[in-house]
């Protein structure tokens, strides 16, 4: 089995899309092999369902939202937030609606995404204190497609031995290949890993606009959430 497809994995949270991005109407998304859509409800929440009309299969991304609900672009069949129909347009007003839905996932907002759990999860989203402390600021770096599997992914943000090389012609510093070690800190969630990586400054940054007191480092911090799954250490 691949493991991308262990089903533990779809007892977790995942940060999917910017919330800002449900704005304009649904987005579909696929999330450890599930097509899933999400849309901004009634009180400008986040839900996700499966992309998948149960009347004709079509894609409810290719719908559109009405009053907290999403429209079917088929044929108009519109459901709530939970997954339940509640119109079809083409029953007279007396004729109720069948007790049918389209699946629905565990979904909120965290640090500006929507976040996604495919089952019931094992536990909360990982909390990000930083995030509420006024000393720290938020920035959004990107939000792209990134064709790899997600390990790999993972791997990439502990390797501080790549800085020097893709990143030469920005931050990264040739000269200083070497990287430096990283402390591990056991938690009760998995662990969280720091190291100092030696930059070149960019020249924008090079006239007292620098935010520590150390210049030509800066520090790494990942933190990685294994709840209820055995712990790794990269």
């Amino acid at each position: 089995m691949l493991n991308t497809k262990q089903p533990v994995l779809r007892r977790f949270w995942y940060a999917v899309m910017p919330v800002d991005h449900l704005k304009e109407g649904p987005r579909p998304f696929t999330l450890l092999g599930e097509p899933i859509v999400l849309f901004l409800d009634a009180n400008g929440e986040p839900a996700a369902l499966e992309d998948r009309c149960c009347h004709r299969t079509a894609k409810l991304s290719k719908g559109w939202c009405r009053n907290g609900n999403i429209v079917c672009g088929y044929h108009g069949w519109e459901y709530d937030r939970d997954g339940k129909l509640v119109m079809i347009p083409q029953f007279p007003f007396e004729q109720p609606i069948p007790d049918a839905k389209a699946r629905s996932f565990r979904s909120q907002t965290r640090y500006g995404y929507v976040w996604v759990a495919l089952d019931e999860p094992l536990g909360d989203i990982p909390d990000v204190p930083e995030d509420l402390d006024p000393g720290y600021r938020r920035i959004d770096q990107f939000y792209d497609k990134w064709n790899t599997a997600a390990l790999r992914l993972m791997e990439n943000s502990f390797d501080n031995a790549h800085f020097a090389f893709v990143h030469k012609n920005t931050f990264g510093d040739i000269a200083q290949p070497r990287p430096e070690k990283y402390e591990i800190v056991e938690t009760d969630y998995g662990f969280r890993a720091e190291t100092i990586v030696p930059i070149n400054p960019p020249e924008s940054l090079s006239h007292g606009q620098r935010a520590d007191n150390a210049p030509g480092v800066f520090p790494v911090n990942v933190a990685v959430h294994a709840i209820g799954a055995p712990r790794a250490f990269v």
